[in-house]
């Protein structure tokens, strides 16, 4: 059986029906014009490496449709192709007129022509009739799975299994925010030689707890090298716990990720690096949650920096900015405003399919309530 998938700007999209059917196709063809050819060369050398890792057999071909030439559309593809009975023909938001010619050949010759949904995680198919049926939700999709097919490579990530000797007390010590965000300040003050403000002899318990991670040493002071961990990645493992009680298909904290600068900027020609504090995939969709713990942040550049980067993973992925800041705030369109992030950020992330959460402590009904609405995950745990 052949599988003729139709390359357009978002490759995700073709991701799960190769995933769903990898053992149905061994002859997979990618069909693309020139703007769209460098995705297809990424796409084709990711669906490579999980043809190894999953020890399938797949043939892959790439086959270039010049636009001048779209009247001959039927000559060139089955010169590659040959019969289309045998064929499906998996479209996406690819180029239209290519979409009509391909569809017309296929369903001529008794192929299928299906279109996958990537917001309800479902398959349509589609008769000779125009006629669509509607196919069951598409198997899901772990993160390692999901990036080697977009031809991306995990090369850090803390998974659930990793984290979880230490969730319990993670989550004891934000049972009292208020309390272990003076502690931690006192901590950190005490770390660079500044007044101490708080005294920590009434706080043995969050001290205990710090010493039993592994950040305090015997005389409960902070070893210097987990100063970051105090800083920052307790607040990120907090909120993995959160997210994960919801159950996400994946899920993974610090997860650093090499891209293939090429996919997505033909002109670039470096690599991209970026990490990751919380990723997670539900329904073959990936969205990402950034955990900040400042006062001082410049939200305009975060936005952007994730207004950049979700793209990578389809348009349907999402982010959510977490930031812990003491800062006034005011409510803007149902977010809150601050001198961090100003009125106008808040609609460039709105408009960008990130919503910030800015507060200054967590509460847990309403941020799971958020992400369980803003990336359609289910019930949390009780």
């Amino acid at each position: 059986m052949k599988l003729l998938s139709i390359v357009g700007e978002d490759i995700s999209q073709l991701v799960p029906v190769l995933y769903a059917y990898k053992e149905k196709f061994n002859h997979h063809i990618l069909l693309c014009d020139t703007l769209t050819r460098t995705r297809a060369e990424n796409l084709a050398k990711g669906m490579l490496r999980f043809s190894n890792a999953s020890k399938l057999s797949w043939k892959i071909d790439i086959q270039l449709i010049e636009e001048s030439t779209l009247s001959l559309v039927a000559v060139q593809v089955q010169k590659g192709v040959g019969d289309f009975k045998t064929c499906w023909l998996n479209i996406s938001d690819a180029y239209p007129m290519l979409i009509l010619l391909m569809a017309k050949l296929v369903q001529e010759e008794g192929g299928q022509v299906i279109s996958y949904d990537h917001f309800t995680n479902t398959l349509h198919f589609i008769d000779n009739k125009q006629n669509i049926t509607c196919e069951t939700l598409l198997p899901k999709m772990d993160l390692a799975s999901y990036m080697m097919l977009l031809g991306y490579s995990i090369v850090e990530q803390q998974t659930k299994k990793e984290l979880l000797p230490n969730k319990a007390n993670i989550m004891a010590l934000y049972k009292k925010p208020s309390l272990f965000k003076k502690v931690r300040k006192a901590l950190i003050d005490q770390h660079f030689g500044h007044r101490v403000r708080f005294d920590l002899a009434r706080s043995t318990d969050v001290l205990n707890l710090l010493q039993d991670i592994g950040i305090l040493d015997e005389h409960k002071k902070l070893i210097p090298k987990k100063q970051k961990v105090l800083q920052g990645d307790l607040f990120e493992e907090y909120i993995f716990w959160l997210c994960e009680a919801l159950h996400p298909d994946d899920i993974a904290m610090g997860v650093k990720i090499d891209f293939d600068d090429k996919t997505q900027e033909p002109l670039a020609q470096q690599r991209i690096h970026n990490e990751f504090d919380i990723l997670l995939i539900h329904n073959n969709r990936v969205f990402t949650v950034e955990c900040k713990f400042s006062t001082h942040l410049d939200g305009l550049e975060i936005v952007y920096k994730y207004d950049a980067i979700i793209d990578y993973f389809g348009k349907s992925s999402k982010a959510i900015i977490a930031n812990i800041s003491s800062k006034a705030k005011e409510n803007y369109l149902g977010m809150k405003s601050s001198s961090s992030f100003q009125h106008s950020t808040l609609r460039r992330a709105r408009l960008s399919g990130i919503h910030v959460y800015h507060e200054s402590q967590v509460n847990v009904a309403k941020f799971q309530s958020l992400v369980g609405s803003f990336f359609h995950i289910g019930g949390k745990d009780e």
